[in-house]
């Protein structure tokens, strides 16, 4: 399925069907929609899936949470048609008090501590020039061709930890 892909937007259909539970993996991920995309948030799943079927193709997610000596903030990454007018709402989600990155972040980001230490990051180092080759291994040329030349590769934040009321309905409204 994920061969016949031949733009952006397809993988981001395919990645919805993925989410609702209809695909049963994504080149980037070997198995069943479960704990990787949504760090096990399923109330994540609507949003997650609208903004893929809307052209933003999401590949790692979580809701901010706090508890049991970790917290997280909540965020979203993807990659969305630099042409699609939904990148341009994506971006203007900074004016609503969110961290939005166009492509790799220069500075490390810690979105997740466990025990006041950084569990997860992003940004900060060097991404592999292979990234999208190994991400998306398996996809038609045409959708990887216009990954590489055509994708804008975008994070959202909500810097404030555990917060998980700011970024979810306001990814809902940019896809409205």
């Amino acid at each position: 399925m994920w061969r016949s892909a031949r733009s952006i937007a397809d993988l981001g259909q395919h990645m919805a069907g993925w989410l609702e539970g209809r695909i049963p993996s994504w080149p980037g991920y070997d198995g069943p929609f479960g704990q990787e995309e949504t760090n096990g948030a399923r109330h994540l799943v609507p949003t997650l899936t609208a903004l893929n079927r809307s052209g933003f193709v999401t590949v790692n997610s979580q809701p901010g949470e706090i508890g049991g000596g970790y917290r997280q903030r909540a965020c979203v990454e993807g990659v969305v048609h630099d042409c699609n007018p939904l990148l341009g709402r994506l971006l203007s989600l900074q004016d609503q008090g969110l961290t939005v990155v166009r492509g790799w972040p220069k500075r490390q980001i810690v979105l997740t501590e466990d025990a006041g230490r950084p569990f997860t990051t992003i940004g900060g180092w060097r991404m592999r020039r292979n990234d999208i080759h190994s991400m998306w291994r398996g996809i038609g040329s045409q959708a990887l061709r216009e990954l590489k030349e055509h994708g804008a590769r975008i994070h959202i934040i909500d810097t404030e930890w555990g917060r998980d009321d700011r970024l979810w309905p306001a990814l809902d409204g940019a896809v409205r």
